[in-house]
């Protein structure tokens, strides 16, 4: 027996190792060529089972032989770590992260090495809606961190976590230890660019961005969504021709259908509720918040539901809000209920125009809201519905209220415009 990178026992042989390890760190760093360097550990050893388990998830086209192939292989000399993961992953992504949730805690917690399983299983539980969210990831991450210390991905995935909880330096510092260790590494530059936002270092922080984007592997997963940052970027300066420009980039047809709803549909609503578009014009060739058929009567997470919900306003598709709102007492994921619900809801009545009750059922919402997952960069075009509902409906005391929480926490241009329109500092 071996053991990879990360020193976890496994019994491919040595070359196909390395490859997996290749595999597993451009993974971890958001870079692209993962699927390669899995399907080349494939060929080095066909008989590896974890190398195949693996191809199945960074290729969707092989998921299913891949998976197949997997298991067969598990009673060839499998070690324990082996079996372990391939089960999870076998169990999330043939039955959903629901069906692999628990399995995927267990597994973290057995294989504290293996920051593969580790960072799924803990996105699994960001994604859970629970109360106490944050703690929990950190719980997950915890192990791992004992015995690896400041490896450069725990210190981005923690540090989300950090700047979820609004400690914005302690974050940035995390961010830039990770860069230092590992100048390419996605995740880290993803962590660092939301500290940037969430601190309104607007100028610096997107020419650093602009410059880190450029040496980016155009195959890695994370190429559009950075995009969308630096576009938010140029939207919190001002610079309306700069952030049209950057939306039509990304609405480009290389642009997957979840890309467009998580997005292009929220960059969207932002630029037609900061008077750069009208209220329905679309530069994204109806696609941005499009969502699958499928998402309207089931999805995988509260994450994507909300983006949805949001995408279906962009759309002002009212009446396919009201019908998601009844199809989620019905879904398997959490909080669909207690949350989809009555966000779908609450932005059916915006959309029809019933603007007080909108800013209402969002102002009551608020204080959930991160329980929806995500980042707080991309949750706040909800917080923008709820000011824009609040000052059509003849609400400006909440709408100024939520506008100098924001401006206190993070000066923008547009937000201090609409303050000073109600006539308030």
């Amino acid at each position: 027996m071996t053991r990879d990178a990360l020193g976890n026992e496994v019994s491919g042989g040595p070359d196909a190792v390395v490859l997996l390890d290749e595999a597993v760190d451009r993974s971890l760093r958001h870079d692209g060529g993962v699927a390669e360097a899995a399907r080349a550990a494939t060929s080095a050893d066909p008989g590896f089972a974890l190398a195949h388990a693996v191809l199945a998830m960074a290729d969707p086209s092989t998921t299913t032989a891949s998976l197949a192939r997997a298991r067969s292989l598990l009673e060839h000399g499998a070690t324990d770590y082996e079996r372990s993961l391939v089960g999870f992953l076998d169990r999330l992504l043939r039955g959903g992260m629901w069906a692999a949730a628990q399995v995927g805690v267990e597994h973290a917690a057995a294989h504290p090495r293996d920051l593969l399983g580790v960072g799924l299983a803990a996105t699994i539980v960001e994604r859970s809606t629970r109360p106490d969210v944050h703690e929990a990831v950190l719980a997950v991450y915890a192990p791992s961190r004992r015995v690896l210390g400041e490896h450069p991905y725990l210190l981005s995935m923690i540090g989300f976590v950090v700047h979820e909880q609004g400690r914005f330096a302690e974050a940035g510092a995390m961010a830039q230890q990770a860069l230092d260790a590992q100048p390419g590494s996605v995740t880290a530059a993803h962590l660092r660019t939301h500290v940037h936002l969430e601190t309104a270092d607007h100028d610096a922080g997107l020419a650093w961005l602009d410059g880190f984007r450029e040496r980016m592997d155009p195959r890695g997963d994370y190429v559009h969504h950075l995009g969308w940052h630096a576009a938010l970027h140029t939207l919190a300066l001002g610079d309306a021709d700069a952030t049209l420009t950057r939306l039509e980039s990304l609405s480009g047809p290389d642009c997957d259908q979840f890309r467009h709803v998580v997005d292009n549909g929220t960059l969207l609503m932002r630029c037609r509720l900061c008077g750069l578009l009208g209220p329905t014009q679309d530069t994204t060739g109806g696609r941005g918040g499009d969502p699958p058929s499928p998402w309207l009567t089931e999805m995988p997470s509260m994450y994507v539901g909300f983006h949805t919900a949001v995408g279906l306003a962009v759309q002002h598709r009212g009446d396919d809000l009201r019908a998601l709102a009844r199809a989620a007492d019905r879904m398997g994921m959490p909080g669909a209920g207690e949350l989809l619900a009555p966000l779908c809801l609450a932005l059916a009545d915006y959309v029809d125009g019933q603007h007080g009750p909108a800013a209402d059922a969002l102002l009551a919402l608020r204080p959930t809201s991160y329980r929806w997952g995500g980042s707080r960069a991309q949750r706040d075009v909800v917080e923008d519905v709820l000011i824009d509902a609040a000052i059509r409906g003849g609400r400006d005391d909440v709408a100024a209220a939520v506008l100098s929480q924001r401006t206190d926490r993070r000066p923008n241009r547009w937000d201090e415009a609409a303050l000073a329109s109600m006539g308030r500092p």
